[in-house]
C-alpha cells in the first residue's frame, strides 16, 4: 500500500464527508437550541475523548516500539515506559508549583499538535510548516476561548488560576478578535498555499472549507461540545486512521480498525476507570469545573511524551509521506 494513499485517511471523500457532515449538523443543532448546555456538554466530552481521544494515543508504545526499533525484552520496555513515564512525570509536577506556566505550555503544545495533524499532507518545507501549524492551533484553541471567555473563564482559573474574563481584548471588542484570529489563518494558508505551490484546487479548496466549518464549529457551539467534536472526530480519529495507515505501510498487526482498539483496550478501559472515578468523586461534592481542570490536565500530561512520538513519525516519513497525529 502506497504511503500516499489516502483511502485509510481523514481526507478520504467518504470519511471527511462523514466527518464534515457531522460537525455542520452540530452547529445547525446548536443554531435551533437542540444540544442541550452545563453537565450534558461535559457528557459530550467525555463520550469524545473515552471513544477515540484516549485509544488515539493507547498505542504509542506499539508505535514506538516500529520508530525505534524496541523488543519485547524487559530491558527495551523499561526503556520506553520509563521515558514516557518520566516525562508525565515531571511535566504533573510542574503543574502543581507553576500552573499558569504549564497551562501556557500545555495551549503552545496543542496549538502545535492540532495545527501538525490537520495540516502536515501540506508536506511544507519545516518553516512554513510550523508557521501553518500554530497559525491552525490560534484558531482553534483561541476562536472558543474569545467567542465563550464567560465559559471558560472558570475552567482556566481552576486549571492555572488565570481569569481570562479580565482581559481587555476579550471584553472590549469580541467580534474583532473573533475576526483577527479567523484572519490571520486565512492569510497564513493563502500566503503559504500561493508561495508553496501547493495544489490550490484540492489541498486549498479542502482547507477554505474546514477553515469556515471550524471557525462555524468553534465560534457558535458550546466549547465543550466544539471541543469535543474537533477532538473526538477531526483530530483523534485521523490519527487513529493515519495510524492504521502506517502499519499497513511499514508492516505489523495494526491493519484494520478492529485491531486498533485491540490494541488500546486495555490503556483505553484503565483510563475509563479512572476519569469515571474522578468524575464519581467531583459531581458528588458539585465540582464540576474541577473536573474538567483536572480532565485537561491529564489530557495535557499525556500530550507531551506523545507529541514527542508524534514528531519521531514525521521525521522518519519525511522521504515518503507525512503522517497526521
Amino acid at each position: 500500500m502506497s504511503a500516499h494513499d489516502d483511502s485509510i485517511s481523514l481526507r478520504s471523500p467518504r470519511i471527511y464527508g462523514s466527518v464534515l457532515a457531522a460537525t455542520v449538523a452540530t452547529i445547525l443543532a446548536s443554531a435551533i437550541g437542540l444540544i442541550p448546555l452545563g453537565t450534558s456538554a461535559f457528557v459530550i466530552l467525555m463520550v469524545a475523548v473515552v471513544v477515540t481521544g484516549i485509544p488515539h494515543g493507547a498505542i504509542d508504545h506499539v508505535v514506538a516500539a516500529e520508530l525505534y526499533g524496541l523488543s519485547a525484552s524487559f530491558r527495551d520496555q523499561a526503556k520506553f515506559y520509563g521515558f514516557y513515564l518520566a516525562l508525565m512525570a515531571v511535566y504533573g509536577a510542574l503543574w502543581f508549583v507553576l500552573p499558569a506556566w504549564c497551562l501556557a505550555a500545555f495551549l503552545l503544545m496543542t496549538m502545535y499538535h492540532f495545527g501538525q495533524a490537520d495540516l502536515a499532507y501540506w508536506e511544507l518545507p519545516p518553516v512554513q510548516a510550523r508557521t501553518a501549524y500554530l497559525s491552525r492551533g490560534l484558531l482553534l484553541m483561541g476562536l472558543p476561548i474569545a467567542a465563550f471567555p464567560e465559559i471558560v473563564d472558570p475552567i482556566f482559573f481552576a486549571i492555572g488560576g488565570i481569569h481570562i474574563a479580565d482581559w481587555a481584548i476579550l471584553s472590549g471588542a469580541p467580534a474583532t478578535t473573533l475576526a483577527a484570529i479567523v484572519g490571520q489563518h486565512a492569510l497564513v494558508l493563502g500566503g503559504l498555499a500561493l508561495a508553496s505551490r501547493v495544489d490550490v484546487p484540492t489541498k486549498g479548496g479542502r482547507e477554505a472549507v474546514n477553515l469556515a466549518v471550524l471557525s462555524a464549529l468553534f465560534i457558535f457551539v458550546h466549547p465543550l461540545v466544539a471541543f469535543a467534536v474537533y477532538f473526538g472526530l477531526w483530530h483523534s480519529l485521523g490519527h487513529i486512521l493515519e495510524l492504521i495507515r502506517f502499519f499497513r505501510t511499514e508492516g505489523g498487526d495494526v491493519t484494520t480498525l478492529s485491531a486498533f482498539y485491540q490494541k488500546a483496550a486495555l490503556y483505553t478501559v484503565v483510563s475509563f476507570v479512572g476519569l469515571g472515578a474522578l468524575y464519581a468523586a467531583t459531581q458528588s461534592f458539585g465540582l464540576q469545573d474541577q473536573m474538567i481542570a483536572l480532565l485537561f490536565i491529564l489530557i495535557s500530561i499525556m500530550t507531551l511524551p506523545h507529541m514527542i512520538i508524534v514528531e519521531r513519525l514525521y521525521q522518519q516519513r519525511d522521504d515518503v509521506a507525512p503522517v497526521t497525529g
